[in-house]
């Protein structure tokens, strides 16, 4: 392991996913920055303390990991966070695109808490590598859910004809209960 691979792995990999973290809330929470401290204090090491390239450049890239998969998880909490709002809104999500948006939904949806899952077990595992892949994998499947699923148009459209579904429910239940004491005191 080369002091370039450590940079190479923090530009390509690092700096993307923490950025979609940071613009999250405009906040890099803390763990993901006590990695990054610790990876600079390793490489530090080498050009200060003088000591092994290979070692500490090795130990820079495992710190740079874990803030990945750190925030991979991070990523993964923000969606269901997300998921929850939407799918607890005041719409009914069934008449979107005639009740095949809720289906999907659902199943795309499951498919990435089972790829994280996977991605999970592999991590107890102590399988880094394949379990870095397979969180990559959960963060691709997130923002696609998202592009697909988190349209605010339909789901302001889904609100908006629940809300006249249940107020002419509404109305017609109160007519119906009207009419229906109307009739009793005739009757009686």
């Amino acid at each position: 392991m080369t002091e370039l691979d450590v940079y190479d792995f923090y530009n390509e990999k690092v700096k993307i996913i923490y950025s979609e973290i940071e613009a999250r809330n405009n906040v890099l929470p803390i763990e993901l920055l006590f990695e990054i401290h610790s990876a600079f204090d390793h490489l530090k090491r080498i050009h200060v303390d003088g000591e092994s390239v290979d070692e500490q450049a090795g130990k820079a890239y495992s710190h740079l990991k874990r803030g990945c998969l750190d925030a991979f998880k991070l990523k993964l909490k923000y969606f269901n966070d997300d998921m929850k709002a939407v799918y607890n809104k005041k719409a009914d999500l069934r008449i979107i695109d005639n009740g095949t948006f809720i289906n999907d939904f659902i199943s795309e949806r499951n498919k990435i808490v089972c790829c994280a899952k996977e991605a999970r077990v592999m991590e107890g595992q102590k399988n880094v590598d394949d379990a870095f892949a397979k969180w990559y994998q959960v963060s691709t499947m997130i923002d696609a859910f998202e592009q697909r699923f988190f349209d605010s148009k339909k789901i302001q459209w889904a609100e908006k004809q629940s809300f006249f579904r249940f107020s002419g429910t509404f109305v017609i239940g109160v007519v119906t209960g009207v009419l229906a004491s109307i009739i009793v005191s005739f009757i009686v």
